[in-house]
């Protein structure tokens, strides 16, 4: 893999960095006059903004919180060690 175990944490870090700061930015700095069309607001609707903000907090700080305590990538994950512990029978007679 070319991120190896923590794509998924990486790829939430990503995006919930990117939905914090993208909307903590638009009720900061909101486009200019001359860059909005007739039918767009001048400002992003403040409580929408705020639940994507806090949505984006949420998925950021999880994230981090997973590749801070992720384990070494040559750890064998818990599944794939109780595996071998199992014994699957398809035999379906009673036992002698």
């Amino acid at each position: 893999m070319i991120f190896g175990e923590n794509l998924l944490a990486l790829l939430v870090l990503a995006i919930g960095a990117a939905l914090a700061f993208g909307n903590l930015m638009a009720l900061l700095r909101p486009r200019p006059e001359h860059e909005r069309g007739e039918d767009e607001l001048a400002r992003p609707p403040l409580g929408r903004s705020l639940v994507m903000i806090v949505f984006g907090l949420l998925a950021t700080i999880w994230a981090l919180a997973s590749l801070i305590t992720a384990d070494e990538a040559d750890s064998v994950p818990v599944a794939a060690s109780m595996a071998g512990e199992f014994v699957i029978t398809t035999d379906l007679a009673a036992p002698a």
